[in-house]
């Protein structure tokens, strides 16, 4: 359980940050969700399990939500059926209580925040060099 001193920080967090930042923390929320599920699958604790699995289920579905067909084209479209293979896996997993299912999801998320973190570095850099 997050202190009340951890939820005001990422509060804090959320909403000082830019929309690629959010991107990011959205990110690292799903994979840290899938992780907690992973555990919660090799500890048999069906509570997290599942509570951790409809985390991970929620952010990618609203990543999802808010992809911009008309201006991210192709991208946007790609991005959209490797979040609907991300959800069918997650939801595989929590089914089968197979974490193999996860490994996807898992791989798929790591590699996007990545790119996202780096755009939002470079974006950071660029404010802060006042261009």
């Amino acid at each position: 359980m997050s202190s009340p001193y951890t939820r005001q920080y990422e509060q804090t967090q959320v909403m000082t940050s830019s929309g690629v930042q959010l991107i990011v923390l959205l990110y690292d929320g799903a994979i840290q969700s899938i992780e907690l599920a992973r555990q919660g699958m090799q500890t048999n604790n069906v509570n997290d399990k599942g509570r951790f699995l409809g985390r991970a289920i929620s952010i990618v579905g609203e990543l999802n939500s808010v992809l911009d067909f008309e201006r991210g084209g192709e991208i946007a479209r790609s991005l959209n059926r490797l979040y609907d293979y991300m959800m069918t896996e997650l939801v595989q997993a929590n089914l089968r209580n197979d974490p193999k299912h996860l490994d996807g999801p898992l791989r798929c998320l790591t590699t996007l925040r990545e790119g996202w973190r780096i755009l939002a570095q470079q974006q950071t850099e660029l404010v802060a060099a006042g261009k």
